[in-house]
């Protein structure tokens, strides 16, 4: 049977999964598929292009679960889904972040790869402009609304971005954070620093209650 463009990168996202994005190669990929490397040209031009099209996939994943701008229940639908719709623009803004996260954390480097490539592909694109919306209905401008939603998908990627680092490289010692020359950052170690989800949660709830307050 021939390999399609589709194989390719499901393979690809296969190995992803189980050996990260340093052992992701085209020879790999082809030993998966049974054909020679050369092969793998045919459906994209270069293993740029390959990382571009895993990028996008990862984001189409979260598609589902971030809210559409403007979108109503339709009628017969569910209570939870009426719920849904009537939620204000901050919480759909903070249930999108959530989303993306979790599809981020999905595969080993997600946060590397949505983060390696300038050019989004089209669930990027959708994503950019689902955020851009929800800025905007809660009250920002349009410019500002896209800039408010590239602030709040920078803030997530890069978190998950460090929260994979932090994962393949494995523990680390602590820092040396002495009182006499950090003071803060020694006095909130000593409070007790709060775990990644929670840590992230806070993040998303000063970036959109931010929104709210510029909206205003």
């Amino acid at each position: 049977m021939p390999v399609r463009r589709a194989d390719v990168i499901d393979a690809a996202m296969g190995l992803l999964d189980e050996s990260g994005l340093d052992q992701l190669t085209t020879r790999r990929i082809a030993d998966r598929l049974g054909v020679r490397a050369g092969a793998i040209y045919w459906h994209v031009k270069d293993k740029d292009e390959l990382l571009a099209e895993l990028a996008d996939r990862i984001v189409a994943a979260c598609l589902d679960a971030v809210p559409v701008p403007g979108a109503e229940a339709p009628a017969g639908s569910s209570a939870e889904s009426r719920a849904e719709a009537a939620l204000g623009p901050a919480v759909r803004l903070t249930a999108a972040a959530h989303a993306v996260r979790a599809a981020m954390l999905a595969h080993p480097d997600g946060a590397a790869l949505v983060a390696g490539h300038a050019v989004p592909g089209p669930h990027s694109l959708v994503l950019a402009d689902r955020l851009c919306g929800l800025a905007h209905e809660a009250g920002l401008p349009l410019p500002l609304a896209a800039v408010a939603g590239d602030a709040l998908l920078s803030y997530v990627t890069g978190f998950v971005l460090q929260e994979q680092r932090r994962e393949s490289s494995g523990p680390r010692p602590a820092p040396d954070l002495s009182p006499d020359r950090l003071p803060h950052l020694a006095a909130a170690l000593a409070e007790g620093l709060p775990d990644e989800d929670t840590a992230f949660a806070a993040g998303v709830d000063l970036l959109v209650t931010a929104v709210a307050a510029r909206a205003r």
